[in-house]
């Protein structure tokens, strides 16, 4: 029950933080609207106090994956995918812990997003936070890791989007990848490199992967 309330607070917090995030810069005071060229996924820099709320709510801020995004006044829909890499080191579509919010008339250009492990191998939970005064949260679980994944102490491996990208609808950027191996050395990851090509993981027990997608059209 403990870990339960703890997951709770968790997720109030984050959309807490995620309500006080600032537009970009170049951002237009009557729409929230920029050009194409501008817009952008970055990672979030979180302030003292935001580490802080995080450590009260039992988060690392090393698992916390966070990022702000920055769209235009065409923004329709936001996927978010989880992957999990088979044995001829393809990605399949997980059949949960994937997302998606999408309308008709436009959705607000501006957000924030974050991953973060549940731990005692019970997955990622990740919130979509869109900025404004309608603004509103989705948080979106993952299941939990393969049993033989989860009991045994296995070496981690982590990899993010750790610099500032160009969004452009309809293409996929890689956000995460995970690994999970037997071996006591790891490697350093980078999750749009390794999702390109995930040769790096050959023999690894178990390998994941999230992505996001921006688009202007809304799901058929």
């Amino acid at each position: 029950m403990k870990k339960r309330h703890i997951l709770l607070l968790a997720c109030l917090l984050l959309c807490s933080i995620f309500t006080g995030c600032k537009p970009a810069e170049n951002e237009t005071a009557d729409s929230g609207a920029v050009s194409t060229a501008d817009m952008q996924l970055a990672p979030m820099q979180l302030t003292d106090e935001q580490s802080h709320i995080l450590s009260l709510a039992d988060i690392d801020t090393q698992t916390f994956i966070a990022y702000e995004y920055q769209a235009d006044e065409n923004l329709r829909c936001i996927t978010t995918t989880r992957y999990i890499l088979n044995d001829a080191l393809e990605w399949d579509p997980a059949d949960s812990g994937s997302g998606q919010i999408y309308n008709d008339t436009p959705i607000s250009p501006t957000g924030a997003m974050a991953w973060t492990d549940k731990g005692d191998g019970q997955g990622f939970t990740h919130v979509l936070c869109e900025s404004g005064a309608s603004s509103s949260n989705y948080t979106f679980n993952a299941p939990s890791l393969p049993e033989e994944v989860a009991a045994e102490r296995l070496a981690i491996g982590v990899g993010t989007q750790s610099e500032a990208v160009s969004i452009v609808y309809g293409e996929e950027i890689p956000i995460l990848v995970r690994t999970f191996r037997d071996k006591s050395e790891l490697y350093v990851y980078d999750a749009a490199k390794d999702f390109a090509d995930p040769s790096r993981f050959a023999g690894d027990l178990f390998t994941e992967a999230y992505t996001v997608t921006f688009s202007d059209k809304v799901p058929a």
